[in-house]
Parts: C-alpha cells; sequence; structure tokens
C-alpha cells in the first residue's frame, strides 16, 4: 500500500487533514530514522519514509496553484497567439492592396 501512496497524494486523493495530523509527530525531535533505528529498523524505515511522503505532500501542495498559474497563462498566450495570427493575415492582405494601389496611381 506504501508503494502507491505517492500516486494518492499526485491524485488528490488523500485528505489535508492527514498530514496535518502528523505534524506534531514530525516536530518530536526524537522522531528521525536514527533514533527510531535503535528500537527497530523496520520503524526507522518507515519514519524516514513518512517524512518524505510528508515533504513530498508540502511540495505538491505548494506546486499545484502554480501549475494551474502556467496552464491559464497558457491559454492566454494561445489565445493572443492566435489573435496575432489573424492580424498578421489581415497586415498582408492590406499591405498587398496598399501595393497594388500604389502600382496604378
Amino acid at each position: 500500500m506504501l508503494l502507491g501512496f505517492k500516486a494518492e497524494v499526485d491524485a488528490d486523493k488523500i485528505p489535508n487533514r492527514n498530514f496535518n495530523a502528523i505534524r506534531d509527530v514530525l516536530a518530536d525531535e526524537t522522531f528521525t530514522p536514527e533514533i527510531v533505528m535503535k528500537s527497530s529498523p523496520a520503524a526507522s524505515g518507515l519514519c524516514d519514509w513518512i517524512i518524505n511522503i510528508t515533504m513530498y505532500y508540502d511540495v505538491v501542495i505548494s506546486v499545484e496553484p502554480k501549475k494551474l498559474a502556467v496552464a491559464e497563462a497558457q491559454a492566454t498566450l494561445a489565445a493572443a497567439n492566435a489573435k496575432k495570427a489573424e492580424v498578421d493575415v489581415l497586415v498582408a492582405r492590406l499591405n498587398k492592396e496598399l501595393a497594388e494601389l500604389m502600382a496604378e496611381f
């Protein structure tokens, strides 16, 4: 189950309250893999995993609004580029007409 937990975090299926609930434990100075290793190597690995998955969650949460902002900016850019392409076509047509009129003049 732990191997698939990252995908659950990525899919935003883990409630924020779960990570908030562990913050007090993470703040405890004795909750380190090195200290826990003295009691149990398996628990040490789990301790390390908890610390790292929480850090990963914090990064995911801070990056998500930035991803949304980038997507919005890209959509705005695409719309502006489409409008520019239309204007470029219009300018080219008008320049051609102007050249024809100048030649006639």
